[in-house]
């Protein structure tokens, strides 16, 4: 191959790559631009849709305010051809106006419960309360005058007077309708009906549109949002303020922007606000377009406010769509492309593997034969490691007896002085017994008697336990009492540590802590440690002052035996060789160095840990630390 040859398939990779990136980055732009353009369209069109239909509801608000108000029109003009009124009204003697004022209220009474009005009540010319449906209640309107309010004077002018606002006596807000009762067609008075709109607001809090009813000033009195009742949708001029406080429309209530940042733009009906900026309840503030509709009455205008945010939402996931769509067409064409060269790729492939098969089959018969070879190797091989570790396990076993056997050697003298104290007792108690039997003290005969039989058990108890010690038996696992396995270990150095001079502090532990372990072989660790404590012990110690410790915690699953002594402690060159077999620091003869090294092949086998360090708190020694596995009993 010639170097141009090398330059041009080298060239290749490279050629490719910046194609498939010009490609891919070609089609995410057309993936990008689909979405942008069907989120436009959408947005577009969303916005058109739901202006027809807020105008559409706006509609339909507006039309059910009116025909409730409607039904009411009719009612202080049919109220004010009442007899009874007329008669209230034209009273001129005190002691009949009492009555008449009186017949009067039963008939407003009447009249309020039939027509399911909040109140209804009888003004005269000056707006003075005579009677009211409410006259036996304390919030009464009888003696209030209402000269004030904008219905009285516009019903005694044209006929109908119409007005909403708080109740100045009973703090309820209310639309009113007064009409005057006319006497040879001159107006004597008026009658004023007070008719609640909460089920109307009721009405529009259950739509689920943000629904305002807003007065000529931009004041909302009804809303579906409650907090926004008595807000403004634009700043109150000074004119607009002193009409309010004139007629006491919405005291005591604070009139306020429903947007803050507003700035001073006084509302107009002519021209309302298109956008208010505001926080629907459970979102964050945004700008909300408003779409409007005049009720005919006072000025009044149904406000239903749009949020753009659902369209934009709603917009969003169509673009998306588009994009996913668009980049779904893009897929399926690049899978049905790389669909074709894997055919293709395949077809090769299966050309190769066949040729390579054919190659492997010949190298896996060589091999094969290589492997049954070997695998009979490998069987002389196993059958020599069994052999191995059979014997290792009984090298092993035979060390950990002679490691007994070592002890009880060391033992020894103390043994025979444990065992010739009671011989000589036993001796001498004897003897007195029978010089005692022969003068026929008989009582003092059965208390040498007494003490020969306890002498004679102690030298049972004994021999017993060192002829257990000393036994070969089986190392299997078994629940092991902790405190009666460092209790008999403490028996069997007490000789050893009567003539040293030492101190053993083992406080006792609950009969119910165990361990998993064999009896007699932990026994033998707790020995060959309690004794190498006693030795280093009392190297450096005054017999009086000299101390080992033997301790015992219990954590989670496991126990930790700890044993200390107050020596010189492990110089650092021989703590990495504590657990080496035939390693020690005694004098010659005074230990062969396979304690350490058969109580860690002990402790092991039990499947536990045994450490040897300093002690940790600075006061001098070494400690121990065997670690086993607890015995936990289950619940009942």
């Amino acid at each position: 191959m010639s170097p141009s040859d090398g330059h041009a398939e080298l060239a290749r990779p490279a050629h490719g790559r910046r194609w498939r990136l010009a490609v891919a980055l070609a089609m995410a732009a057309c993936c990008m631009a689909a979405g942008w353009g069907a989120y436009a369209i959408a947005l577009q069109r969303y916005v058109a849709t739901r202006a027809e239909e807020a105008g559409q509801r706006t509609t339909f608000y507006a039309q059910n305010l009116r025909s409730t108000l409607a039904r009411y029109e009719s009612l202080p003009r049919l109220a004010a051809l009442e007899h009874v009124l007329h008669v209230a009204l034209q009273a001129r003697h005190p002691p009949a106006d009492a009555a008449l004022r009186g017949a009067a209220n039963a008939y407003l009474k009447q009249a309020q419960s039939a027509a399911d009005l909040t109140a209804i009540y009888l003004l005269d010319t000056t707006g003075l309360t005579l009677a009211a449906s409410n006259w036996d209640l304390p919030s009464s309107f009888v003696g209030q005058n209402y000269a004030f309010r904008p219905y009285f004077d516009e019903a005694m002018r044209e006929g109908l007077g119409r007005f909403y606002g708080v109740g100045n006596t009973t703090g309820e807000t209310g639309y009113f309708l007064a009409a005057p009762v006319r006497e040879s067609g001159k107006p004597i008075g008026a009658v004023v009906v007070k008719i609640n709109l909460d089920a109307f607001e009721a009405t529009l809090s259950r739509s689920g549109d943000t629904v305002l009813l807003v007065d000529r000033h931009g004041v909302i009195f009804l809303s579906s949002v409650p907090e926004w009742k008595y807000r403004t949708l634009g700043t109150l001029s000074a004119d607009q303020r002193a009409a309010l406080d004139a007629t006491r429309q919405y005291a005591p209530h604070t009139l306020t922007p429903l947007d803050p940042q507003a700035g001073g733009v006084p509302f107009s009906a002519d021209q309302p606000p298109q956008t208010v900026k505001a926080a629907l309840p459970g979102k964050s503030v945004s700008t909300l377009r408003v779409q409007y509709r005049p009720v005919d009455l006072l000025g009044w205008q149904v406000a239903v406010l749009i949020d753009p945010r659902d369209e934009q939402r709603t917009a969003l996931v169509a673009g998306a769509s588009a994009a996913f769509a668009m980049a779904l067409i893009f897929a399926v064409l690049v899978a049905l492309r790389l669909r074709t060269r894997r055919r293709e790729e395949q077809h090769r492939a299966r050309a190769a593997l066949r040729e390579v098969q054919r190659d492997l089959e010949a190298r896996i018969a060589q091999r094969t034969a290589e492997l049954t070879s070997a695998n009979t190797a490998l069987a002389g091989k196993v059958e020599a490691l069994d052999a191995a570790q059979r014997i290792l396990r009984e090298t092993r076993d035979s060390a950990v007896q002679a490691g007994k056997l070592a002890v009880l050697g060391q033992m020894a003298a103390g043994i025979t002085h444990e065992l010739n104290q009671p011989l000589t007792a036993l001796t001498t108690l004897s003897d007195n017994a029978n010089q005692l039997a022969e003068r026929g003290r008989i009582d003092e005969v059965r208390g040498n008697l007494t003490h020969i039989s306890q002498l004679a058990e102690r030298m049972g108890r004994i021999v017993s336990h060192i002829k257990a010690f000393s036994r070969k038996g089986d190392a299997a696992r078994a629940a092991v009492s902790v405190d009666e396995a460092i209790r008999q270990a403490l028996m069997l150095v007490e000789t050893r540590r009567r003539q040293a001079g030492v101190a053993v502090n083992a406080p006792t532990m609950p009969a119910d802590l165990s361990v998993w372990a064999n009896a007699v072989r932990l026994e033998q660790v707790l020995v060959n440690l309690i004794r190498n404590a006693i030795d280093a012990t009392v190297e450096v110690s005054q017999p009086t002052s000299a101390t080992v410790d033997v301790r015992v915690d219990s954590i989670e699953n496991w126990v930790r035996i700890t044993v200390r002594d107050f020596g010189r402690g492990i110089p650092a060159d021989v703590l990495p060789r504590l657990f080496e077999p035939f390693f020690t620091t005694k004098d010659d003869g005074l230990g062969l160095g396979l304690g350490l090294a058969i109580s860690l092949a002990i402790i092991e086998d039990f499947g536990g840990r045994l450490v040897g360090r300093n002690a940790q708190d600075g006061s001098g020694g070494a400690e121990f630390i065997i670690e086993l596995e607890r015995v936990v009993k289950p619940h009942a």
